[in-house]
């Protein structure tokens, strides 16, 4: 077939290049041509990743969305034992009296069908007071964080209600110190003791427990409870830190974590250097999933979080644990196709090329997902060339008849 319009002849030459580029955009193994298009061919080249970097970053995990609580021996990824840490807010001005005959109890508001590791245990906790100063928006991984000896409460998942919340009765020195603090006259007297004398609370996994919890601090509640009537203050600060055990390396794999433990780091500019020819349409990184270990290494009642996605991002970063937990620029995404995580980076390759805009640093990390907790196994640079990371370039040919 001759097309005799040059104006149609563009618009459908590009018409069938989408087209074309759509049927092979999940395959790596086959050309396809159409007939009106003389000598048209789409090309797939496969660049093999021989060279992989890892970083470790420390990451936030203050005043998230959820807030990770309990302990998993994942036969897979290893120990994990996750803590949280909260401060109930007080009283900002002197409306309320706390009496006597009043109690404190904390209503921990718990996602009902999120967890992490086995479903048919319970999760045991107790609760104790916080020895040092923290701080929510700045509270990283490596915060260090020291507990008093005394437990003021405790409870187990098995006594969350129908609305998901978990009532638990907060007592000894806590109580104590709280209720002073809260009966103080003056607002600024009472606000500044409560700043400095006070460090919160921990909420910390008995050794028995063998599943993770995620709770969401900002609808959990403080109630002080009396004989006629309950009041209620919401939490003024939280965060977690995970402990995560030692593994054996897995050969040809690398295990890698949403709290950012490993992070890839790749370089992409040299990769660019390498390309068979620049007359390409679109290029893509590929990382494979190893999802038959994945899937088969849970026992009947263990369950994992799901990764919804990987990120990479490039750039010149100042702080990367905030662009990787919160950022949502300069990240191309990775979603999760049959196995495989494919990124479009054309654009980056374009613009080295074209525009004489050399690619930045370049990482790769599991979507953060608001505090939940997730991991990816994936083939590495050492596994057979099928299943190792790769740059899939895909190029066209043609000429059109005129």
């Amino acid at each position: 077939m001759y097309l005799t319009d040059k104006a149609v002849s563009k618009r459908w030459f590009t018409f069938f290049i989408l087209v074309l580029f759509g049927m092979t955009a999940c395959d790596e193994t086959y050309t396809v041509g159409v007939d009106f298009i003389q000598e048209s061919t789409i090309e797939i080249d496969t660049v093999l990743i021989d060279q992989i970097d890892f970083i470790s970053i420390d990451p936030y995990l203050g005043q998230l969305t959820y807030s990770a609580l309990g302990s998993f021996q994942d036969p897979l990824f290893g120990q994990l034992i996750s803590t949280l840490y909260f401060k109930p807010s007080i009283n900002a001005s002197n409306t309320d009296t706390v009496l006597d005959n009043m109690s404190f109890e904390l209503k921990l508001h718990i996602m009902q069908d999120e967890i992490y590791g086995d479903t048919s245990s319970t999760a045991v906790f107790d609760v104790y007071r916080i020895q040092n100063n923290w701080h929510g928006p700045s509270f990283r991984q490596s915060t260090e964080v020291n507990l008093e000896l005394e437990r003021i409460g405790g409870f187990n998942d098995t006594d969350i209600d129908t609305n998901g919340n978990v009532h638990v009765a907060l007592g000894g020195s806590w109580d104590a110190f709280y209720r002073e603090i809260f009966n103080i006259d003056d607002d600024s007297t009472r606000l500044a003791r409560y700043a400095e004398e006070d460090f919160g609370l921990a909420i910390v996994p008995k050794n028995t427990t063998n599943r993770i919890r995620f709770a969401t601090l900002s609808t959990s509640r403080l109630l002080v409870i009396g004989q006629e009537d309950t009041s209620s203050y919401g939490m003024q600060d939280w965060g977690y830190k995970i402990e995560r055990g030692d593994i054996d390396p897995i050969p040809n794999r690398m295990l890698l974590h949403n709290t950012f433990e490993k992070v890839i780091k790749i370089d992409i500019k040299n990769i660019g250097k390498q390309l068979p020819n620049n007359n390409f349409v679109r290029a893509e990184l590929v990382l494979e999933e190893d999802t038959t270990r994945a899937s088969t290494s849970l026992s009947e009642h263990e369950q994992r979080l799901n990764v919804p996605g990987f990120r990479m991002s490039e750039g010149d970063f100042i702080d990367l644990a905030y662009q990787f937990g919160f950022s949502d620029e300069n990240i191309i995404s990775g979603y999760p196709s049959r196995g495989r995580f494919r990124f479009d980076i054309t654009r980056l390759l374009n613009d080295q090329i074209y525009n004489n805009n050399p690619i930045k640093d370049s990482y790769i990390y599991p979507y953060a997902n608001a505090g939940y907790i997730g991991s990816n196994i994936l083939y590495n640079n050492e596994a057979s060339s099928d299943k190792r990371p790769r740059l899939i370039i895909h190029s066209i040919k043609s000429e059109v008849q005129k």
